[in-house]
């Protein structure tokens, strides 16, 4: 045979085989349809690998959802959309112990259920994921402040408690202490800062204390207070009163009463608002005594410590008459107000400013004015601990105030 004649029968025969082979496989697509009873419409889909359909449902949901309402709350892409057979748009979700739809023929409507399905379940998980990952800040938070109750000054604690309560918890409470990061932390004080900066430095100071003692007790492993960056609040200082505010400021007090008269006594002995209630005059030893009002809780267990002993200033004899005969007892928080009213241009910490400025203008040792004043002891550890001044010393130190 010739070759031509091999090749024809070659093709031939393939084609031959390629034939019954494609007759083959519609009669197992025959026999499959009729095993599973599969009807095919004109409106049927293709059929579809697990891994595509898993990858259209994704892309449908995507569809149904904002980018900003899943980065909002990411559980969205667990509930399932579709619409049946009927034409009702349905929401599914299946997770976490949960098999619930939302159903509706609007499908705003079934979207708004479905949406605040999943905003309350996320608190939910939320809170209960914080108590299985570990101990909340609120508990930490608690533990640290009734440590501070039992080590620190009432005021101090009480400033904490305060700080924590009304700013931190609100927003952290609830929250794990491993589950804080400084990306969370930084907002929230940028923030603070902005509406009350010295706010913000005492929420960093607890904050701080309250990370550190849960390290200490193994409950997180690192400090995010370390992350986050704050800017510091700039305090206003206390004005010292001029010459000019002084002769106006002596003028009206001379007229005003009782809070005259107490606005009088502090700017002539230096003492806090808060002292006033406990000041008491020795006119014939030449002294007056008072209650520190700002003490360290270990500085309170020396007796020593509770009262400072201050000679009388010249300026103040002036005034014995009316301090001995008039009443001039007033409490912290109304002399405060109070002083407003009568003198609006300056506060009753500038009355102590002034004083303290007073003394040194005199050449008084700034030691002994921290002394009357009732101040910590300066930075010289050879003073603080050897230097003790004498009542009489005092007295003759007092003498040269300079009368303003």
């Amino acid at each position: 045979m010739k070759q031509e004649q091999y090749l024809f029968i070659e093709n031939t025969l393939r084609e031959l085989s390629l034939y019954i082979h494609n007759c083959r496989v519609e009669e197992e697509k025959e026999r499959f349809k009729k095993l599973f009873s599969v009807v095919h419409t004109e409106q049927a889909l293709p059929m579809q690998s697990n891994v595509a359909l898993k990858l259209k449902r994704k892309k449908q949901n995507c569809q149904v959802w904002t980018a900003k309402e899943i980065n909002e709350m990411p559980y969205l892409k667990d509930l399932k959309y579709r619409i049946t057979k009927d034409g009702i748009h349905q929401f599914r979700y299946r997770r976490d112990g949960y098999n619930i739809s939302f159903n509706s023929k609007s499908f705003d409507v079934a979207k708004k259920k479905a949406y605040d399905f999943i905003k309350s379940l996320k608190t939910i998980i939320q809170n209960s994921a914080d108590v299985a990952y570990g101990k909340t800040l609120d508990y930490v938070a608690q533990a640290w402040i009734n440590l501070k109750k039992a080590h620190s000054d009432k005021h101090t604690w009480y400033s904490y408690e305060g700080i924590y309560e009304n700013h931190i918890k609100p927003i952290f409470g609830k929250r794990s202490v491993k589950s804080i990061l400084p990306l969370d932390l930084q907002p929230f004080f940028d923030k603070l800062f902005e509406e009350k900066g010295r706010t913000c430095e005492s929420a960093k100071i607890v904050m701080n204390g309250i990370f550190k003692y849960a390290m200490a007790n193994r409950l997180c492993t690192t400090n995010p207070m370390d992350g986050v960056i704050i800017e510091k609040h700039f305090r206003t200082p206390g004005k010292t009163l001029t010459a000019e505010q002084l002769s106006r400021f002596k003028a009206k007090m001379s007229l005003e009463g009782k809070y005259g008269l107490a606005g009088l006594i502090i700017l002539y002995t230096g003492i806090r608002g808060a002292e006033l209630c406990s000041l008491t005059f020795d006119w014939a030893a030449g002294t007056f005594a008072v209650k520190n009002a700002k003490l360290k809780k270990s500085q309170k267990s020396n007796p020593d410590n509770l009262y400072r002993t201050v000679p009388i200033f010249p300026a103040l004899y002036k005034l014995k008459d009316r301090i001995q005969s008039e009443d001039w007892i007033i409490s912290p928080t109304r002399l405060t107000n109070k002083f407003k009213l009568h003198w609006s241009e300056n506060t009753v910490k500038d009355l102590r400013h002034t004083f303290s400025s007073k003394a040194r203008e005199s050449g008084i040792d700034n030691e002994l004015v921290n002394v009357w004043m009732g101040h910590a002891p300066g930075t010289n550890l050879t003073a603080n601990t050897y230097t003790h001044f004498s009542m009489e010393f005092q007295i003759e130190q007092a003498k040269k105030m300079i009368d303003y």
